[in-house]
């Protein structure tokens, strides 16, 4: 099959998205598919901007990103050669399959004329703005251009049931497809006897708990919760935060203990018992969950984070905020996840509890390795793939 993937952003623009996106492609390249990959080219200041080779071809059309840049909306905005380029992959796929059904690129995909098979995936759904303008504004533009986005696809894809629900009422005759997304079980394992010990050295970490934060630096991922809460921690845990961004306008580096890694950018103060590391490369991301002992994510608004599956597949047990769409994605998680309210003090209790378990490392592994797995993915989307051809053909 010739598949054809849409987005907002690619590698090495950080974000969940990217990073399933990447997977799925390279599964379905693997397997035999021809893949091509349409994103704008934009990334972050404070991104790496080398692009790593890929197995599937990558088509990155010119963007500004200004709105991502001043106010944290990871929304590009297309010049017009978007309509070009995705007029020419159109001609030649299959399948065209966009992610997010609110950005420019996702939504002329779906309104383009062509005998492609339409899928549409929306991964969060409504995100929870604090400035009053864009959360309405976000909502407005669901219930218009993300209802004739959906309402325009064969098919809608997702893997939160909270997410689900909402495209059933934007389009309740689309059939709807849930389809739970993976994990490299690879790159993302716990760490080999000895290998923690050197990793920690590398990053000057001390022998003292160190609890994991991987996003951007944003007010919906729950930054200044989980930096109040290792506060309430009280040296009980040391916070390191990575991901693009700032924190309090401080730059990536040292701070509350712990000293960057390399590339991770220059010096600056962090708060307390946190430390501030900066957007790094993927190898290197994976390094750092297996040199880590817990997560911690109060993020809110999101259909489930990447993040969470990384962290336990690297055998770290998970601390998230009380989100009810979270429990199916944990069923049988055990002592390897926690949701707790959005309160420092539950989350610190709680990260200390996870640490104390001698048994919540292995269930997260285990736990990982049941759930989330590409190929099962891989699999879901080509039985659905094949089906819509077929029906179009």
């Amino acid at each position: 099959m010739r598949v054809l993937f849409v987005s907002h952003y690619a590698l090495p623009h950080l974000g969940g998205m990217e990073v399933a996106i990447d997977a799925m492609a390279t599964e379905l390249t693997r397997r035999g598919h021809e893949v091509t990959y349409l994103a704008s080219d934009a990334v972050r200041p404070d991104e790496p901007r080398e692009t790593a080779a890929t197995s599937y071809r990558v088509v990155r059309v010119r963007a500004s990103n200004v709105l991502e840049d001043r106010t944290g909306a990871p929304w590009p905005v297309f010049g017009p050669s978007l309509f070009r380029e995705l007029r020419r992959e159109l001609a030649g796929a299959d399948v065209v399959h966009a992610h997010g059904f609110l950005y420019m690129s996702s939504v002329v995909a779906m309104l383009s004329p062509g005998g492609a098979a339409r899928v549409l995936t929306e991964h969060v759904g409504h995100v929870p703005y604090e400035s009053r303008v864009l959360d309405r504004g976000e909502a407005a533009a669901i219930a218009t251009v993300g209802r004739i986005a959906a309402r325009r696809a064969d098919a809608l894809v997702y893997f939160n049931d909270s997410v689900g629900a909402q495209l059933a009422r934007l389009a309740p005759a689309v059939r709807r497809v849930r389809i739970e997304n993976g994990v490299d079980l690879e790159r993302f394992r716990p760490p080999e006897p000895g290998e923690r010990e050197r990793l920690r050295e590398e990053l000057g970490w001390d022998e003292r708990p160190r609890a994991l934060f991987v996003g951007r630096l944003v007010a919906k991922k729950g930054v200044d919760v989980a930096v109040e809460a290792a506060k309430a921690g009280d040296g009980a845990f040391e916070l390191a935060m990575a991901g693009p961004g700032r924190l309090g306008g401080a730059p990536p580096g040292p701070g509350g203990g712990g000293a960057a890694p390399p590339g991770a950018g220059g010096g600056g103060a962090a708060p307390p018992h946190v430390s501030v590391l900066g957007a790094l490369p993927r190898e290197r991301m994976a390094e750092l969950y297996r040199a880590a002992d817990a997560f911690v994510l109060p993020s809110q608004g999101e259909g489930f984070p990447l993040t969470v599956q990384e962290a336990m597949a690297s055998g770290l047990p998970v601390v998230l905020a009380d989100d009810p769409s979270y429990s199916t994605h944990l069923d049988g998680a055990r002592s390897a996840a926690r949701l707790v309210p959005r309160d420092p003090a539950a989350i610190a209790a709680a990260v200390g509890a996870v640490l104390a378990d001698p048994d919540a490392r292995a269930a997260a592994r285990a736990h990982a390795e049941r759930v989330f797995s590409w190929t099962e993915a891989a699999d879901a989307h080509e039985r659905l793939y094949a089906e819509l051809i077929g029906r179009r053909g």
